[in-house]
């Protein structure tokens, strides 16, 4: 094992959020940094959730995963670009390759491989050209697709970690809240403001996890599932020209993967 500064860095920088958040609240310190139009927003309650958020995670994942956890976990409504439309399109490339192939395979291959260059098929069509037989193109490709998966799936799980904790933090607001409650329950400002704290911290806890990262982790699952279908495909499909099937061949097993796996699409 090595020892990762960044990580420690960010931990403890989410850690001193998360301190300041509880410190507010219980009223150890006073902050005057929003404006009072944004008075509405609850400081402390959510530095709470999120340093503690953060801190959790810097603790279990990579930096460099868990930063491209939390730029994907920012893209709450965007969706796969991949449809049954899109890999109709692909097997009709796949067909479109095979008569090019059948044609001159060397220049086919060589052409193809520079024209997907920074792409999956590319990096097939590379292995082709330096003349793997079909059980190596298999096998690299399927590793190649494993390592893919793997990667965006530590990527789901640190978001989804992020919508299992963030409740958790958000009850440890309202334990903050508490202990200013009853440290000053014959203050009634004091009672309010507790009060206050302990029920927006938890509130912000539940919202950020069951409306922010839980459903983020659901839909990359969703999106990574459907690129592995796709380069699944694309293999296949690769695999079949190399073993020189005919076209009607290539299109029906192709075909055939599609209605397995419609309940994805």
């Amino acid at each position: 094992m090595r020892t990762s500064i960044l990580n420690i860095l960010c931990f403890l920088i989410s850690l001193v959020v998360l301190v300041w958040g509880a410190l507010l609240v219980t009223g150890y310190t006073q902050y005057d940094l929003i404006p009072s139009r944004l008075a509405f927003l609850n400081i402390p309650s959510l530095a709470i959730v999120f340093g503690g958020i953060t801190a959790s995670v810097f603790i279990s994942y990579p930096f460099n995963s868990v930063v491209k956890a939390l730029v994907e976990s920012t893209k709450l409504f965007s969706y796969s670009t991949i449809t049954h439309e899109v890999l109709e399109e692909d097997i009709q490339r796949v067909m479109d390759w095979q008569k090019m192939i059948k044609q001159d395979k060397y220049a086919a291959v060589n052409q193809l491989s520079e024209e997907y260059a920074d792409r999956f098929e590319g990096y097939l069509f590379s292995i082709l050209d330096t003349n793997y037989d079909t059980e190596d193109l298999r096998e690299l490709g399927e590793i190649n697709i494993e390592e893919n998966y793997s990667r965006q799936q530590m990527v789901n799980q640190i978001i989804a970690s992020m919508g299992k904790t963030s409740p958790v933090f958000g009850m440890l607001g309202t334990l903050f809240g508490l202990i200013v409650i009853l440290s000053g329950f014959s203050e009634v400002e004091s009672l309010l403001s507790g009060l206050g704290a302990a029920l927006m911290t938890t509130l912000y806890g539940i919202l950020i996890g069951n409306f922010i990262f839980t459903p983020m982790a659901k839909k990359m699952n969703n999106v990574a599932s459907l690129r592995y279908f796709r380069e699944k495909l694309i293999l296949e499909g690769i695999i079949l020209i190399e073993e020189q099937k005919t076209s009607l061949q290539i299109y029906d097993k192709l075909q055939a993967h599609m209605r397995r796996n419609k309940n994805m699409l």
